[in-house]
């Protein structure tokens, strides 16, 4: 049998609204490592995004090696493979990568190529002491995959996918002892639950079948929200909350495989965030007033990050930030932002551009309208000068 730990999107040393979350992260981490020494794992797999930024600070990457190295310490049986994200910088995980090994943890931040470009597999294959085979993969754009040996002549748009079922194909080639095959990814499938995203993720998405075939697991990162897209196929999301729209059960996954064509059993280990995020009210908005009594009532003592719900005809009162900031000055919360939901009066305003007033429009009209439906007022002359001068040195830079 061959039992792994499945977690991802760390994003260590993430800045929230200003605030530190080091503390938050580093006790994830120590829970992290009380679950492996508890369940002494054959492996774990870390599917990308270690860090939130591509240049971490020190503390954040002095909070990642000891991190490492803490949990080999709670089991040094255990193999840890961890893989770039988006987020994160292939070359910065792939320096320390030869010193890594000697704690048993094996990273990859980039695809490897032989000499002539092409594809080099065998570093994508890690095999876990006649326990499991690891096909990693890290972050990759899907038309930066290199050909594989012996297929060169595949068009662009296809490499990614003759690149996992290469990869695939290798990993099985030698599988003599029946062994699981678990593949890492980090990247979006079409059709994922993407709830607490900022951004549209079906851009990027690609379908399941692109993957390949041969695999008993797939480990997958990038996606926040936990999810099974299907018996074999896992997100296993974010261990704390990176937004505030995060309001799922965060966890990391146990799974256990008996032999390759086995059903994966997962089962999840709730991780306890120390300062959880918080929208008052978490449903439908409220007037400022109302919003600002929840504020006012409570407990004192409750470490948090808040975020206040509020519904508005066209802007806030003046003096509304100060109002929140004042309400919370003696509790341990850490006020963050208000979410303002327009009434229809500045909904219907967005509803009457069509295509044909969007190519009328100069970027500052643009500009200035979406400032205006978001906030209730039209930009100041400071603000509009500076959108200008940020447009015109980004058209410079257009025609160098």
């Amino acid at each position: 049998m061959f039992k792994f730990i499945h977690t991802s999107d760390w994003h260590l040393g993430q800045s929230f609204y200003g605030y530190d979350r080091s503390e938050e992260q580093q006790d994830f981490l120590e829970q992290l490592a009380n679950i492996v020494r508890k369940h002494q794992p054959d492996a774990l797999l870390v599917s990308g995004d270690i860090f939130h930024t591509s240049t971490p600070s020190n503390a954040a990457v002095k909070m990642y090696v000891d991190a490492m190295l803490n949990i080999h310490n709670a089991c040094e049986s255990t193999t840890i493979v961890v893989i770039a994200g988006n987020h994160d910088s292939a070359s910065r995980l792939d320096c320390d990568r030869p010193l890594w090994k000697l704690a048993k943890v094996s990273v990859l931040g980039g695809i490897r190529r032989d000499s002539k470009g092409h594809a080099d597999l065998a570093p994508h294959i890690i095999e876990v002491g006649g326990k499991g085979i690891i096909a990693a993969v890290p972050f990759a754009y899907p038309t930066s995959f290199p050909v594989t040996a012996g297929a060169t002549d595949i068009e662009r748009s296809q490499r990614q996918q003759a690149y996992f079922q290469a990869l695939l194909d290798r990993a099985n080639a030698n599988n003599n002892d029946n062994l699981p095959v678990v593949l890492m990814a980090h990247l979006a499938v079409s059709d994922s639950d993407c709830t607490g995203h900022d951004r549209d993720m079906s851009r990027e998405s690609v379908e399941l079948s692109t993957l390949g075939t041969g695999y008993d697991y797939m480990a997958l990162g990038h996606i926040h929200h936990p999810q099974d897209l299907s018996d074999r196929v896992r997100y296993c999301g974010t261990p704390i909350p990176v937004s505030f729209d995060e309001q799922c059960e965060h966890s990391v996954s146990i799974v256990e495989i008996d032999s390759h064509g086995s059903l994966p059993r997962i089962q999840t280990k709730p991780i306890k965030n120390t300062k959880p995020l918080h929208t008052i009210p978490p449903g439908e908005p409220v007037e400022w007033d109302e919003a600002l009594n929840l504020v006012k009532a409570l407990n004192p003592n409750e470490r948090s990050y808040i975020r206040l719900n509020v519904k508005v005809e066209r802007y806030l009162a003046q003096g509304a930030q100060e109002q929140a900031v004042q309400a919370m000055k003696d509790k341990q919360c850490r006020f963050c932002e208000i979410k303002k939901t327009a009434t229809q009066l500045i909904q219907h305003v967005q509803a009457q551009m069509t295509a044909e007033d969007f190519n009328r429009k100069t970027p500052l009209d643009i500009a200035n309208q979406f400032f205006t439906e978001k906030y209730g007022s039209p930009m100041s002359d400071e603000q509009q000068a500076m959108f200008n001068y940020v447009y015109q040195l980004v058209q410079e830079e257009a025609q160098q």
